[in-house]
């Protein structure tokens, strides 16, 4: 079925213009760049939600409250994954008394890693609480991670029992224990914003920091989203946002104002309002 290929590239009818592009190596990349289609807004999309990686780019930027968002979404339109919200922050957060408003979790990230074998979805589902939209939620202690354990052996195992992760690092972005996770290409990065001006000011610093240590390819599959906590704030930030980094970054969103988040108690998808659980559903949507 070859007889009639040609044996070497000149017998191909192109000029040898045409050839040397060909020939030519390809620019340093990524597997995961947003390509552009067709000179439109458009980009390559994952087939399914990948993990995610929500990180703040200050304190007080709403990682938990996004992480915990997100997850509800994706419990609720895609019934065959199973999310797990894990507590990657620095020292423990808040992440159980935001997420669990249904069952209270019975252990944590590190009581989790002692167990085995922990790659299988009755030893997670054990050490972890639960939320009425039917995903889990594993909380940290502020203890150290046992001994040779990372973020890394984290994702491997929850992987295995067939979680979808989603993790909330909390606030800076240089906390080192997710540096396993920043590393790994698979991993959707969520960078949370407050509406607040002294937040965007502490963007800066977090993208210099993560384009100097993980690349422009990295940072340009980013996703800003920027969280109003007060009812007064409007669109200006996600409007700054947009103008100065839009082209650096895969897109920039926004959570609008909800009183059920701002009561600061547990999470219910249900009690949100359905713009909030619109723009949960839209973060996915940006990041498939």
């Amino acid at each position: 079925m070859f007889d009639n290929y040609p044996d070497h590239p000149a017998e191909l009818s192109a000029t040898p213009t045409d050839l040397s592009l060909l020939l030519r190596q390809p620019p340093p990349g990524a597997p995961t760049d947003v390509v552009r289609l067709h000179d439109t807004d458009g980009f390559l999309l994952w087939a399914e939600v990948p993990p995610i990686l929500v990180m703040g780019s200050s304190g007080g930027a709403g990682t938990t409250t996004t992480a915990l968002g997100v997850a509800s979404a994706v419990a609720s339109d895609y019934e065959e994954r199973s999310p797990i919200v894990v507590d990657a922050s620095a020292t423990g957060g808040d992440l159980a008394r935001r997420g669990c408003d249904k069952i209270d979790p019975a252990g944590t990230v590190q009581t989790w890693l002692n167990m085995g074998p922990r790659g299988l979805a009755p030893s997670v589902l054990d050490s972890c609480g639960e939320n009425s939209s039917s995903f889990g939620v594993l909380p940290r202690g502020p203890e150290a991670l046992p001994r040779r354990e990372s973020y890394s052996s984290v994702h491997r195992d929850l992987s295995a029992a067939g979680c979808l992760p989603i993790y909330d690092g909390g606030s800076p972005v240089t906390n080192r224990m997710v540096t396993p996770l920043l590393s790994d290409p698979r991993i959707a990065l969520v960078i949370t914003l407050a509406a607040r001006p002294d937040a965007v000011n502490r963007l800066k610093p977090a993208l210099i920091w993560l384009d100097d240590n993980f690349g422009e390819h990295h940072l340009a599959d980013a996703l800003i989203v920027v969280t109003r906590q007060h009812p007064t704030d409007g669109p200006g930030v996600a409007q700054h946002a947009r103008t100065y980094l839009g082209k650096y970054v895969r897109a920039v969103t926004e959570i609008p104002y909800d009183t059920h988040l701002a009561e600061g108690g547990p999470i219910t998808w249900t009690q949100l309002s359905p713009p909030t659980r619109l723009a949960y559903r839209k973060i996915i949507n940006l990041l498939r």
